[in-house]
């Protein structure tokens, strides 16, 4: 998937001034979270119609309760970036990481956000494990041949220079878009002469996911007992 190499305009930072700048599509889970949800839907409705039994309780809890575990682990995760900080969606927890506290964003399997030595993974956006082997591959070629670092400059310039280069890959889309927005957010920072001091990344546990989690779970158990 490609998207058009074009830079979007940079939005000026009001503290009274919270709103979504982007939402950053899935590139994982989204097809194995659907069909799941769709299985769970049809053993739902078949259980409903048709097994008026202890069984069919059963089949029917279960399917609640796999729908509710494929939406935490394949739909929940995802990224979107609001005027102040980065939002990443975990399964059970989330981040919310002013951009002026990244030090460092990077993308593999998983999208990584660093602070310091923290690393916040979002891991519905992420390359395929055969991506990303070739990709470390090709990059343990380039190092051996000009260098690590002389080789990573030699293909940012390439990129760069060529005439034909007009689009990015999603995932480099992603990376760099909130490189622009911690590039800007420090930037205004600096010019306003401020501090980091105060800030701080919140981990807000997912409350509905965790209760629905436990409720469907123990309906279950239950259910195996009578």
């Amino acid at each position: 998937m490609a998207v058009q190499n074009r830079r979007m305009p940079a939005s000026p930072v009001n503290p009274d001034d919270e709103r979504v700048l982007e939402r950053f599509k899935p590139t994982t889970g989204l097809f194995v979270g659907v069909a799941g949800l769709l299985i769970a839907a049809f053993t739902l409705g078949y259980v409903v119609l048709s097994v008026h039994t202890v069984v069919g309780l059963r089949l029917g809890l279960g399917a609640v309760l796999g729908a509710v575990v494929v939406w935490v682990t394949q739909m929940r995760p995802r990224v979107t970036a609001y005027t102040h900080d980065l939002h990443v969606k975990g399964s059970l927890r989330d981040a919310r990481v002013p951009y002026v506290l990244i030090d460092e964003v990077t993308m593999a399997q998983t999208l990584n956000v660093w602070v310091g030595e923290r690393r916040f993974v979002c891991i519905g956006i992420g390359k395929s494990l055969g991506s990303d082997i070739r990709q470390r591959a090709k990059k343990e070629r380039q190092g051996s041949l000009l260098g690590a670092s002389r080789s990573r400059e030699f293909s940012e310039k390439a990129e760069v220079a060529a005439p034909d280069q007009t689009a990015m890959s999603y995932h480099t889309f992603v990376v760099t878009r909130i490189e622009e927005l911690v590039d800007q957010a420090k930037r205004e920072l600096r010019r306003r002469g401020g501090t980091t001091d105060g800030q701080e990344v919140r981990r807000p546990y997912a409350v509905p996911e965790m209760v629905a989690l436990a409720v469907t779970g123990l309906a279950f158990v239950v259910s195996l007992l009578l």
